[in-house]
């Protein structure tokens, strides 16, 4: 059905001279109609200092040439979909000099983060307890709010609404790598309401972070938990420059890639033989999902779980989800994850597994499988964590082939050694993964709490 909008030539100059259809959709058009109907403020009058830092040629620094004269380099991978969190340890580094050289580039505690360039889609908060010694991408616009009109949790949680997210999007130039300039950056309305509705979303932002903070925390002490049982703690993993490998080896594993045969990967294979392991495939039946082919997705439906949805603690959905017809998705339904599950992946980024713990309404692609241990005893929440520890993640290393897109074929996911603990550590650590999810939940009801709010106040204030 076609869907069409119609706007005169002298509103152009308002909108920056933007003549792209996209811009003019009617339901862009809706949602900032909506918003300018009510008492509202442009972005740009809240903020106090805000830049956008283009490193030239910054170089990133491996991780192991690291040293204390370096500083975090913060890009927009490194921030979850839905802002909640920020990542301290996965992150890049810069040398000193490029510190002293962008000091526009340091983060403060409290600033507004917004991606513009790339998908374009985060916005998060800096937490107070984030390290200062970091620069920001070139990606990302940081902005400090002023103090006497709105806080940055209320203006976080208008951005991650549903009205706040349309206005973003509507920003955006360019297909395949958005950009969000400044001046349309800063034209965005944010509504203004009354002092107690902002304090309460406010609040709610607040509650929101402190839980997903919690939910980090656990999920830190189980895998610490786990290194230490497992002896990892420990162990050092020496890279020689040069190494040698058997013919029988060779012959024997049918791989004659040097990769294969790492000291670490070697050392490793001699940490497991002091572990009781079993292999996976002895403890689970594993079943693959399905491709349906780029002609088979929708513009919305049924989503179609691929490789990037699949996160340690949960289903992670952006804009860049495929989703099937309803149709569709009643035929195939049989590769639909069933709580008690567990879903690990097998190409692009192989490894990461996630315990189904509640329902799940879609079908997962052929770049996923799903585990159904033969034992329900067995602690789920155990097996997905010792999975993504790097006692498996080095395994799997091992074993993956592929240039372009890395594959981790299914007879050596059955192989893959699965170290038991005793069954009171399993239980705990089993534990600590589940008290994670929960406060996950609970952080994002929090925070689906607030986007709500949001919304209604909006609509309260149209009725008006």
């Amino acid at each position: 059905m076609a869907v069409w909008s119609e706007v005169n030539k002298s509103i152009l100059g308002k909108y920056f001279g933007r003549i792209d259809a996209e811009f003019y959709r009617p339901i862009n058009l809706f949602a900032i109609n909506r918003v300018e109907s009510v008492p509202h403020c442009n972005f740009g009058q809240l903020v106090k200092e805000g830049y956008r830092v283009v490193y030239g040629n910054t170089k990133i620094l491996k991780q192991e040439e690291n040293n204390e004269k370096t500083c975090r380099f913060l890009q927009a991978t490194n921030i979850s979909n839905d802002g909640m969190l920020i990542e301290c340890d996965k992150v890049g580094h810069v040398s000193e000099c490029d510190w002293n050289r962008y000091p526009k580039g340091r983060i403060k505690h409290g600033e507004i983060l917004i991606e513009v360039k790339g998908q374009a889609e985060k916005v998060t908060i800096v937490p107070d307890d984030y390290p200062l010694r970091t620069l920001v991408s070139g990606s990302l616009y940081k902005a400090s709010l002023k103090n006497d009109i709105l806080t940055p949790e209320y203006v976080y949680a208008f951005f991650q609404s549903s009205t706040g997210k349309m206005l973003r999007d509507r920003t955006k130039t360019n297909t395949l790598i958005s950009f969000v300039s400044k001046p349309e950056l800063y034209s965005i309305p944010i509504p203004l309401f009354t002092k107690s509705d902002t304090i309460f979303i406010t609040d709610l932002i607040k509650s929101a972070l402190r839980k997903n903070k919690l939910s980090q925390s656990l999920y830190t002490q189980a895998q610490e938990l786990l290194e230490r049982e497992l002896g990892l703690d420990k162990l050092v993993f020496d890279k020689p420059l040069s190494y040698e490998a058997r013919l029988s080896e060779v012959v024997g594993n049918n791989r004659a890639d040097a990769d294969y045969y790492q000291i670490p990967f070697r050392s490793l294979g001699n940490h497991l033989k002091n572990l009781k392991t079993i292999p996976l495939g002895k403890m689970a039946t594993i079943i693959k999902g399905i491709e349906v082919g780029s002609d088979s997705y929708v513009e919305s439906g049924i989503p179609f779980l691929r490789v990037s949805n699949i996160k340690e603690k949960g289903i992670s959905l952006g804009n860049s989800d495929k989703y099937i017809s309803s149709r569709l998705y009643s035929a195939l339904k049989c590769y639909q994850p069933q709580v008690g599950e567990l879903l690990l992946t097998k190409d692009g980024t192989p490894g990461v597994c996630y315990t189904v713990t509640d329902e799940i309404e879609g079908i997962v692609s052929g770049g996923i499988v799903r585990l159904q241990l033969h034992d329900n005893s067995f602690p789920k929440e155990y097996l997905s964590l010792v999975v993504n520890s790097r006692i498996c993640k080095m395994q799997i290393d091992q074993e993956c082939s592929g240039a372009l897109i890395v594959h981790w074929k299914p007879n050596s996911i059955r192989k893959l050694k699965i170290p038991v603990l005793s069954d009171s550590t399993m239980k705990e650590l089993g534990r600590l993964v589940s008290e994670s999810k929960k406060a996950l939940t609970e952080s994002r009801q929090l925070l689906e709490q607030a986007k709500r709010r949001v919304e209604e106040l909006i609509e309260q204030a149209v009725q008006k």
